[in-house]
């Protein structure tokens, strides 16, 4: 049966089977509703061998958390020491959202009426974030790198690239849990008019930055690293609501979505998934 384990479970339930592979990383992963995760793990087309996975997840989480002294990072480190790490044959992360935000994405303040979205973007912030968030990729990549370096084959990390957010406002709503909203305050801090094209102008081309200037580039140049470029996947016109249920999350249709057209192909090509017979 598919499970996605939480990091306090234990591997010994026979009738759930071992993980083979580890998630670490943000919402996108962890969000309760449903998530990129949930909806592998179910998919007609997953192999059945990868199934149930470990997952390291937070929301909220920052790539930092998870190397170093981040506050995470033990928890990392347990799943790749021996009697773990063997058994996981794919990685999948999926971090940089919540740092973007927290650093008010890289935005300038109080620019002068008419200022297009480009000339929002503080360059020197934004470098200087993709510099942090290359910094701890690479180190959580080198991490698995050395904690799987006595396999005979070299197993795949999957790197989530989200898709463009539509910042309107809204945040997340579950019961009596309230998160959110994200993308709106930090625009709504630096002055940026409530224009919604110009507002979602700048969140593409944040979300074009983490991609373009972060994990594009490292997966090139790192052996068996593989960029999910899931842009442009979901609609941004009348209809997005029903592919978006907040900012930042998309709902159970726009993770299928985003899964089927970004994540699937990738995961063909590493026998993880399989083409339906002719």
């Amino acid at each position: 049966m598919p499970h996605i384990y939480k990091p306090e479970e234990r591997w010994d339930n026979a009738d759930i089977g071992y993980p083979s592979a580890l998630a670490i990383g943000d919402s996108w992963f962890w969000y309760v509703n449903n998530n990129i995760l949930g909806t592998m793990i179910n998919h007609r087309a997953l192999s059945d061998d990868y199934r149930n996975l470990q997952l390291v997840g937070y929301n909220g989480a920052r790539l930092k958390d998870y190397v170093g002294e981040g506050k995470y990072a033990d928890t990392v480190e347990h799943f790749l020491r021996p009697g773990f790490v063997e058994g996981f044959a794919a990685f999948y992360i999926s971090g940089a959202g919540n740092d973007a935000v927290d650093v008010g994405m890289a935005l300038r303040d109080r620019c002068p009426a008419g200022t297009d979205a480009d000339g929002w973007i503080d360059e020197g912030s934004m470098d200087a974030m993709l510099f942090r968030l290359r910094q701890s990729l690479t180190r959580l990549i080198a991490g698995i790198r050395f904690a799987k370096r006595d396999s005979a084959s070299l197993a795949p990390i999957f790197l989530n690239g989200y898709d463009y957010p539509i910042p309107d406002g809204r945040g997340f709503e579950f019961g009596l849990i309230h998160a959110g909203p994200w993308l709106a305050p930090a625009m709504d801090e630096h002055g940026v008019p409530a224009d919604m094209a110009l507002r979602s102008g700048i969140a593409r081309i944040l979300i074009d930055r983490l991609n373009d200037g972060l994990l594009a580039p490292l997966a090139a140049a790192t052996p068996g690293v593989v960029h999910i470029d899931s842009r442009g996947i979901l609609p941004r016109d009348g209809t997005y609501r029903d592919y978006w249920a907040n900012e930042m999350h998309p709902t159970n249709l726009g993770f299928r979505c985003i899964f089927e057209q970004a994540w699937l192909p990738r995961l063909f090509e590493h026998g993880i998934a399989l083409r339906p017979s002719p």
